[in-house]
């Protein structure tokens, strides 16, 4: 095959980045993909230092994130991955409740064998996983099961939604990082939500995926619920 002659090619316009730009970019995407957690701080020295810049565009990338709701900043403890608040939270699970049983039985209705195929391969990972220990891994893992099954849903308004729902999740702890004993009973779903997507029972798969989503948020729900109240208590001590 003929390589292509760099004098015959078409122009390329080559957008340079500014630094700030690159470090955005760069933090952006540590934290979107959950590898920077919530309430790391993110030091501006040290920044400077790993990107080989000066404090300026380490700054500018700062605001940045903070325009986009990605970082908190304050004066007193400097900038930090966001956090979910607990009505954050309350809204986002009371919306995925809706939302993914509907998905699920959407995609059970168009359901193709590369996607059940797919799922399988998913589950396989997931069964791995669970019993390697790795609850960590399991988490993303579940999370690619879920978003798989949205995103074959055909609903482009529903994938649009649950996409933004599945980024924000990632400021928080999953709920098998907080309560590993439900993953058995997780894994035996996955399986019964395969075979009905696999048999196209659209009505079925909802029931299930609403069953498998309400346990996992009531215990995320009781959890953050606990805390707040945690919170506010100590606050209260403080100001006595």
């Amino acid at each position: 095959m003929a390589r292509p002659q760099l004098d015959k090619m078409n122009p390329v316009k080559i957008q340079m980045r500014t630094k700030s730009e690159t470090i955005y970019s760069d933090l952006k995407g540590r934290i979107l993909s959950g590898e920077l957690k919530a309430e790391t701080r993110l030091k501006i020295r040290e920044l400077a230092t790993l990107y080989g810049s000066s404090d300026i565009p380490v700054r500018e990338a700062l605001k940045e994130l903070a325009a986009e709701n990605l970082i908190e900043m304050s004066p007193h403890k400097g900038s930090v991955v966001k956090n979910l608040s607990f009505k954050e939270m309350r809204d986002m699970l009371e919306v995925r409740e809706v939302l993914e049983p509907l998905a699920a039985k959407l995609a059970a209705e168009h359901a193709t064998p590369e996607l059940v195929a797919a799922l399988k391969a998913i589950n396989a990972k997931c069964v791995w996983l669970a019993q390697e220990g790795d609850y960590l891994e399991y988490s993303d893992a579940n999370r690619e099961f879920h978003r798989l099954i949205t995103e074959s849903c055909g609903n482009d308004y529903i994938n649009k939604i649950m996409s933004e729902l599945l980024r924000v999740q990632l400021y928080t702890k999953t709920v098998f990082d907080l309560f590993p004993d439900i993953i058995e009973s997780s894994l035996k779903e996955h399986r019964e939500i395969i075979e009905l997507i696999e048999h196209g029972s659209g009505d079925e798969v909802y029931n299930l995926i609403l069953k498998h989503k309400r346990r996992a948020y009531n215990k995320l729900r009781e959890h953050f619920g606990n805390m707040q109240a945690q919170s506010s208590l100590e606050g209260d001590v403080r100001h006595e």
